[in-house]
């Protein structure tokens, strides 16, 4: 069935082609369920600017993107990482350690083996590794192959694969989806006691020389830079150190590292980077506030109510010094059926009762929908997870991560105001998961005197402070 634009989309497909011609920068932010692909589609068509790149968060996002193009009648490839695509399964500690070298399927592909070139017209990712494996070549050279030579109209590609693409594919127009993603940092995680065992026991040092480097991160990640191919070694010789340095690998690509004493881990903070001076589409259903000065914005007509309790700033310092009082307060919203999102430093605010994200284990917070569940901000649970079976939400204090933390993300450019709204906004939406307004519209209150800062802000997202009780010396 031919894809056709309704006459506000086709409206927004000017506007966006009007931007990206005249500054070459676009940027829309419009509701699920909206349209933003289509529309998107619809750009990259009309401009012809061939080969486009779309980039995703998700691989599952992208076979939906495909899709679409596909209905048009673009020519467009779905790609994956070298991992997803292995026909053996290797890992990318496999490939670190120079497995591809004598892989049977690791050979040149000419463009007389390929046939007919048209039957190509059309591949994602299962499919590349499909035919890949009847010509009996590696389904990652293959694809590699057909970005450089086949002349895709679109090429569309998980955000981690972008920079090597803007180089071979040399786009001519990229489409930056769920943009939000450039002000939220990837956030890894390696457990430190996991890791201190593979420091001493496997790696040689000292018990207090890997207790130092694990609370100096970045002295930690050039030693372990240095030592890449000694963890491979050690992964290949012993399956129970494969997970971690699994981990650490995948973390050596994050810019920023830093140790979280409260969870005893090491955290690694991956901050997306296209580096292409090519006109750009951004687009997400939350754009950052940086993003939305020249955006075009499309609302969805109905609001978030939320409450701000602004009776305490719940800074360290203010903690410290009035523990007791704060905790009384908030005592009272530990009703059965709420979900909290907190940080560390605010935990002690609340008292026995709840059950906490360490406790839940395999289970999901909704199994535990008639109690008070404590979510960390920056946790396995703060996004891709559905709680709407909460009847309240309560967000404990600014999300915000370490102050030398954030003073680091504020030097590769992502500022704080945009990463709290960002966050905030993340945060609400684990409640709200459908584009109608709820039938039963959960109470949501961000508790701190700050959010009073970012109303206006948060208004950009149709969330609409209500009932904000005056400020009162705290």
């Amino acid at each position: 069935m031919e894809l056709r634009l309704r006459e506000d989309q086709e409206d927004v497909v000017v506007k966006i082609i009007d931007a990206l011609r005249g500054s070459g920068f676009g940027a829309l932010q419009a509701p699920t369920g909206w349209g933003k692909t289509v529309v998107g589609l619809f750009v990259v068509r009309e401009l012809n600017a061939k080969p486009a790149l779309w980039l995703e968060p998700r691989l599952a996002t992208g076979l939906h993107v495909y899709q679409h193009a596909v209905d048009m009648g673009l020519k467009v490839i779905a790609t994956a990482g070298r991992e997803k695509l292995c026909l053996h399964g290797y890992s990318n500690i496999d490939f670190l350690r120079g497995v591809c070298h004598s892989c049977k399927y690791n050979r040149l592909l000419t463009l007389d083996e390929l046939g007919d070139f048209g039957v190509f017209a059309y591949m994602d990712f299962g499919r590349l590794r499909e035919v890949g494996e009847q010509m009996g070549i590696c389904p990652y050279r293959l694809q590699s192959f057909l970005e450089r030579f086949y002349g895709y109209d679109l090429v569309i590609s998980h955000f981690g694969r972008a920079g090597k693409l803007v180089k071979s594919v040399r786009p001519k127009l990229i489409v930056i989806d769920e943009a939000h993603n450039t002000a939220l940092p990837v956030i890894h995680r390696v457990d430190a006691r996991a890791l201190r065992l593979l420091l001493v026991d496997k790696l040689g040092f000292e018990e207090g020389e890997a207790l130092g480097l694990i609370r100096n991160p970045e002295s930690l990640r050039i030693v372990l830079r240095e030592l890449v191919d000694t963890l491979i070694l050690e992964a290949v010789d012993d399956n129970d150190a494969r997970q971690i340095v699994e981990d650490l690998l995948a973390m050596l690509n994050a810019q920023i590292w830093f140790y979280d004493e409260g969870d005893e881990a090491l955290v690694g903070l991956e901050i997306p980077s296209i580096g292409a001076n090519v006109p750009t589409l951004f687009m997400s259903a939350t754009l950052p506030p940086s993003l939305l000065q020249n955006a075009i914005v499309v609302r969805r007509g109905w609001s978030i109510p939320v409450r701000v309790d602004d009776r305490f700033a719940l800074t360290i310092e203010n903690i410290e010094r009035r523990k007791g009082e704060i905790a009384e307060h908030i005592e009272k919203y530990l009703q059965p059926g709420t979900v909290i999102y907190t940080t560390l430093s605010r935990e002690s605010l609340l008292g026995d009762g709840v059950v906490w994200e360490d406790e839940l284990g395999n289970k999901a917070p909704c199994d535990y929908r008639d109690e008070v569940v404590v979510l960390k901000s920056f946790g396995r649970f703060n996004e891709g997870v559905n709680l709407d079976c909460f009847q309240r939400l309560i967000v404990l204090g600014l999300p915000l991560l370490p102050p030398n933390v954030m003073m680091r993300l504020r030097g590769r450019g992502i500022e704080e105001k945009d990463f709290v709204v960002m966050k905030t906004v993340q945060l609400i939406g684990r409640v709200i998961r459908t584009a109608e307004r709820p039938s039963q519209m959960p109470e949501i209150v961000l508790m701190d005197r700050r959010f009073n800062t970012i109303r206006d802000e948060l208004t950009n997202y149709e969330i609409e402070i209500i009932e904000s009780k005056p400020q009162t010396p705290g």
